[in-house]
């Protein structure tokens, strides 16, 4: 077969197979990863003004922090404000698709905050963090969270509910090396336990070593937290600068992977450089979103 012969062929089997896809409902294409927020940055918003910023920048949906400090709904009104924040976003097409808890053990206002989750439909939450003490050993402070752990995937398992540790960089950060966490991890299930896995703060810790780190992490991720950091030298210390997403050292071979792997949960975008005016924030909430979307394809 010659090369023109060869292309018309090749042409006609793609036409076909779109033919047979459309006249076939049970093929259709993979459904695109959900996009969405972190609203720490504008928590300053109330609940109505959220929903109508997130439908103006274009994404999904939102990851809503509720927590004691920093946050968009206070615990003590979560009952309340939750079901109203999705029902504004609802009636945008839009969803609240992970909460930001200071959640690490169950205690009773834990349980009580995840059965509000639980009985409005949002599935996945993030944990709170774990810090080490100064001089603290690595492997018993694993091994101690290991059964706080299990205590969360077991109330997670009976409500249908998801949670994520975020990794971060720093020396004090339990979960900033990753293996801690993941060992801590061992015998729950990745459904009911997992990562919101946060590409920037791997590639702090594990500079070109970011591929291990990311396949340690792969079977665990739930969600991507996605921002992107640049280093910068001041009087012979090097310090680490938020910029925008796609101008610093996160590599989009990480998000190819990650998608090529069948990864279905969300990509949430963080922005924790400066980010001026109202009218400002949204140029960069927007310009962040399009970089995003460009490196998924």
């Amino acid at each position: 077969m010659n090369r023109r012969d060869f292309l018309i062929s090749s042409l006609a089997a793609c036409s076909l197979s779109g033919v047979a896809a459309a006249a076939n409902p049970s093929v259709s294409p993979k459904p695109r990863n959900k996009i969405i927020g972190f609203t720490k940055s504008f928590a300053d918003l109330s609940l109505a003004d959220s929903a109508a910023l997130v439908e103006e920048i274009g994404w999904d949906g939102v990851d809503v922090t509720i927590r004691t400090s920093s946050t968009h709904i206070q615990p003590q009104k979560v009952a309340d404000d939750l079901p109203a924040f999705i029902e504004l976003l609802k009636k945008r097409d839009k969803v609240v698709s992970v909460v930001t808890t200071d959640i690490w053990k169950i205690t009773p206002n834990a349980e009580k905050l995840l059965r509000v989750l639980a009985d409005s439909g949002v599935k996945k939450y993030r944990l709170g963090f774990l810090q080490y003490q100064k001089n603290d050993d690595p492997m018993k402070v694993a091994r101690e969270a290991a059964p706080v752990l299990k205590d969360i995937a077991a109330i997670n398992q009976e409500l249908g509910l998801w949670a994520g540790y975020q990794n971060h960089s720093g020396p004090q950060y339990f979960g900033g090396p990753l293996w801690d966490v993941i060992f801590a991890m061992e015998g729950t299930s990745p459904d009911q336990l997992g990562l919101c896995f946060d590409i920037a703060h791997a590639t702090v810790e594990g500079g070109q070593n970011w591929p291990i780190q990311y396949r340690l992490a792969r079977s665990r991720i739930g969600v991507s937290y996605v921002k992107d950091y640049r280093w910068r030298e001041d009087q012979h210390t090097w310090h680490r600068d938020s910029c925008h997403f796609g101008q610093g050292v996160v590599r989009k071979e990480f998000f190819t992977g990650l998608l090529a792997s069948g990864f279905d949960g969300e990509f949430c975008q963080h922005h924790e450089y400066p980010l001026g005016s109202p009218a400002e924030r949204i140029d960069h909430y927007k310009r962040d979103l399009k970089q995003l979307r460009s490196w998924l394809g």
